[in-house]
This record gives C-alpha cells, structure tokens and sequence, in this order.
C-alpha cells in the first residue's frame, strides 16, 4: 500500500516536476527492506512524484541504470548485500548517478565506507529529513 502512495503524481510539490509538463519526472529510487527507517525514509519523501520502491536489490539497479533515474537512496544498511558492492554496483551503472546512503547518527564505520565506495552523500536519520528533501529536489532538477 506505501509503495502505491509513493508512485505517480504529475506534480511533486516543489516545483521540481518540469516546465508544463513536457518533460516526465524523473525517477528518485529507494532501496531498502521493510524496515522502520525506510518507511521512515519514503514517508519523508511523499511530496516527490515518481518515487519508486522496487521489490529488490537487483530490480533497484536495474531502474538505477535507467536514464530516467534522478538519483539512488539507499534507505537501508542493507544486510543482505554489503552496501559497499551494492554502492560500486550502481556507481558502475550510472556514473554521475547521485546516490545518498542514509545511516544512523552513530554509525561512523558505514558512513565512511559508503563515501569510500561511491556515495554522493551520507544524510544521518534522524534527524536530517530535510537534508534529504534537499539533496533529492537538486537531483530531480
């Protein structure tokens, strides 16, 4: 139902959404598991058009790669997959492809590593909610 509320508006509600029309919105893909934080994450994000939340990993490369994508964030620590492979995956996908990783306030060691392997920005939740929107709004445009 969150991922239904999350796609499709022609208007994102900050103006970033085209010149009348004419040009579709680009796609913000968030990747991330049913956790708090990445609802926390796309609940942060409800006023963008076009944010997608693939069912994978893999499927959130692939849109990631996609010259539609606006941008990545990485809403999870992605237990799965070590988010430094996740992180070198995508930058080799799309290499100007912004990609903002979200981690905890107290956790130095991932944020490191995530600039070390590709990330455009890391952005602590919480409480940096509007850092987010911030960096998302400069990517759609």
């Amino acid at each position: 139902m969150l991922r239904a509320a999350m796609e499709g508006s022609e208007d994102n509600g900050n103006g970033a959404g085209g010149n009348g029309g004419s040009t579709p919105a680009r796609t913000i893909i968030v990747a991330g598991q049913s956790s708090q934080r990445t609802r926390e994450v796309l609940h942060a994000l409800r006023g963008f058009a076009n944010v997608v939340w693939p069912t994978s990993l893999e499927s959130a490369l692939a849109q990631a790669g996609s010259n539609e994508a606006a941008c990545l964030v990485i809403a999870d620590d992605l237990r799965e997959e070590p988010i430094d492979e996740f992180l070198q995956e995508a930058r080799e996908l799309r290499r100007n492809l912004p990609i903002f990783v979200i981690t905890d306030p107290d956790d130095v060691a991932e944020a490191v590593s995530a600039m070390r392997n590709g990330a455009t920005k890391v952005i602590e939740i919480p409480p940096s909610y509007a850092v987010l929107c911030e960096e998302v709004s400069r990517a759609v445009q």
